[in-house]
C-alpha cells in the first residue's frame, strides 16, 4: 500500500490501516482506484484535504482528512448524497468499529451509535474541538455564497461536532440559513440530540422553513412527542 506512504498519517493509524484485512463492504482501496479518486478530488474544493482509504466497491468511500482543520478524522463519501462531516476521530477508531460489527456490509448497516460524531452524549472525544468549531464557523462566514458546496460541508461538520448544550449557540443560527440542505441538517441534529427546548422553534419551522426543512421539523416534532410520552 505504498500509495499511502507520502501522506503524514499518524503512526498508529498507519499501522492499523496497513495491517487491516479487507472484507466485503470495507475493502482497502487499491492503487488504481486511489489515483483515480485523487484525480477526481482535485477538481473540487470540498475534497482538497481528503484521500480515500476504504471502499465498498460501489462508488462509496471512507476518506481520511490529511490536512485542514479536521486533519486525522475520517468521513464517509457517498455517491448518493455528499456529506463530509467527520464520523470517526481517526483511522484506528474506524477499523476497530468495522471489526466489532461483522454483520455490517456497508455504511448504512452501521448503527449511528457506533460513530464518534455526532454523539448523543455530551462527551465528544476530539482534541481542540471548540477551536475547530470556531475555525470552521469563521471560514463558513467568510466563504462566498456562490461556493454552495463548500458552505454546506463546513456547516455539516460544525453540526456534527456540537454537544447538546451547544445547540442554541451553534445550531440555531443555521436554522435560518438560506441553504435548504444546511437548514435541514440543522433540524435533523436537533432530533438526533432529542433537544426538547427547541420544540417551539421547530413548530415555527413547520410553517416558515423551506420544503425540506418543513418536513424535517415535522418529523423531529413527532419523535420528540413520542419520546415525551414514552418516558
Amino acid at each position: 500500500m505504498e500509495h499511502f506512504s507520502k501522506y503524514k498519517i499518524e503512526k498508529n493509524d498507519l499501522k492499523h490501516l496497513l495491517s487491516y484485512e479487507s472484507r466485503d463492504g470495507f475493502e482497502l482501496i487499491e492503487k488504481d482506484d486511489f489515483e483515480s479518486m485523487l484525480e477526481y478530488f482535485v477538481q473540487y474544493e470540498i475534497y482538497a484535504n481528503l484521500i480515500p482509504i476504504l471502499t465498498d466497491n460501489n462508488s462509496n468511500y471512507w476518506c481520511l482528512y490529511v490536512g485542514g482543520k479536521l486533519k486525522g478524522t475520517v468521513c464517509h463519501l457517498s455517491h448518493d448524497e455528499v456529506n463530509l462531516e467527520p464520523k470517526f476521530k481517526n483511522i484506528t477508531k474506524l477499523i476497530n468499529t468495522i471489526e466489532k460489527n461483522p454483520e455490517a456490509y456497508d455504511f448504512s448497516e452501521l448503527d449511528v451509535q457506533v460513530f464518534d460524531y455526532p454523539k448523543r452524549e455530551n462527551e465528544i472525544d476530539l482534541d481542540n474541538r471548540e477551536e475547530i468549531i470556531t475555525e470552521l464557523l469563521t471560514e463558513f462566514e467568510q466563504v462566498s455564497e456562490n461556493k454552495e458546496d463548500l458552505r454546506q460541508q463546513l456547516a455539516f461538520s460544525v453540526i456534527a461536532l456540537v454537544k447538546s448544550k451547544e445547540i442554541e449557540s451553534y445550531v440555531y443560527p443555521l436554522l435560518d440559513d438560506e441553504d435548504m440542505y444546511i437548514q435541514e441538517r440543522a433540524i435533523e441534529i436537533i432530533g438526533f440530540h432529542k433537544y426538547e427546548p427547541a420544540r417551539n422553534k421547530l413548530i415555527e419551522l413547520t410553517k416558515t422553513a423551506m420544503s425540506n426543512g418543513k418536513s424535517a421539523a415535522g418529523k423531529v416534532l413527532k419523535e420528540l412527542n413520542k419520546n415525551k410520552y414514552s418516558s
